[in-house]
């Protein structure tokens, strides 16, 4: 059976588009701003609108560029790799405020985790230490750097991982593959660059295909990462864990300020507004280990004690 594909929610990435095009009206604002900070008015006056257009078009080169080969890079790799796999396609999140990556494809499988970054540029190019160049006539000109790319979205994703999951442990954090695929350069060569360049669909599926033998990731958590992304959501759709109190009065977790016991250490609990919930405990790290142990002994399984960055002195754990 081929790979089997998920999909992210539509809503939320609706929510993504407009977080996007709300961070790009604000820099553009900037700009503008800037024009008329530096230069005199009469200048800025004559500009600003063009500076306005090239920021226009720069945009939508950047949004066009790599277009048009996402959809068969998919259906190579639906094909070719095993119903173990799970593939997302045009992936989109937000690791940190104002910081969103998108990614062509996002495949999950018993090796690890393989980021692809697919580009649909025509033409002759040449990659050597994440320096790229392509063909214009009889010259090679400095173009955009694919694997330079793919690094930021390797980075963004490990932060992401690690937000979602409390932790990366040393197995997640070396099984993670940056690539990058061309689907239709008619000349590619790639040397001494800080992840794979593949130049056709087929070429990469088989490549994924031959890690097949290496078992990192069990099938429960390959369905769990894929679940993670296909339902992030945005940064300011998440409460920053953990602040407030927000539990219904049946739920199991106790829901006043207590003690617990064998430390002098105040406990809360609460939910983040996506509704996981977590354990917050004022005083000692060891206090909330303590505290954390107590939850286990109860039969809750729990993550990691993490140090709150917003409340000096507090510390906390999620309800898994």
């Amino acid at each position: 059976m081929p790979a089997r594909v998920m999909r992210q929610n539509k809503e939320i990435k609706e929510l993504f588009r407009q977080r996007i095009q709300e961070k790009i009206a604000r820099e553009k604002e900037v700009m503008q701003k800037r024009i008329d900070e530096e230069l005199p008015s009469w200048i800025s006056w004559a500009i600003k609108p063009l500076a306005g257009y090239a920021f226009d078009s720069k945009r939508r080169r950047d949004s066009d560029k790599g277009e048009g080969g996402e959809g068969q890079a998919s259906l190579n790799f639906w094909l070719f790799l095993s119903k173990e796999w799970i593939l997302v396609n045009d992936v989109v999140l937000e690791p940190e405020p104002e910081e969103f990556i998108q990614i062509d494809h996002v495949l999950i499988g018993p090796p690890g985790i393989f980021l692809v970054e697919t580009k649909a540029w025509e033409g002759a190019f040449l990659g050597f230490k994440d320096h790229w160049k392509r063909k214009e006539g009889n010259k090679w000109v400095r173009c955009e750097s694919p694997t330079k790319q793919n690094l930021r979205h390797l980075r963004l994703f490990k932060k992401w991982l690690y937000e979602n999951f409390n932790y990366l442990s040393p197995d997640m954090e070396e099984t993670i593959y940056p690539v990058v695929l061309f689907t239709r350069a008619k000349w590619l060569k790639a040397n001494e660059c800080s992840m794979p360049v593949f130049n056709s669909p087929i070429a990469l599926a088989w490549h994924i295909r031959r890690q097949g033998k290496i078992f990192v990731y069990p099938p429960a958590l390959v369905e769990r990462v894929a679940e993670k992304i296909v339902n992030a959501l945005p940064c300011h759709a998440v409460e920053n864990p953990p602040s407030e109190l927000d539990l219904p009065r049946n739920d199991p977790v106790e829901t006043d300020k207590q003690q617990a016991s064998g430390c002098k250490a105040d406990v809360k609990t609460g939910r983040t507004k996506n509704g996981r919930p977590y354990v917050k405990v004022t005083g000692s790290k060891e206090d909330a280990e303590k505290v954390r142990k107590e939850y286990e002994e109860k039969g809750y399984n729990t993550g990691t004690v993490q140090k709150d960055r917003y409340t000096k002195g507090t510390w906390f754990f999620y309800l898994e």
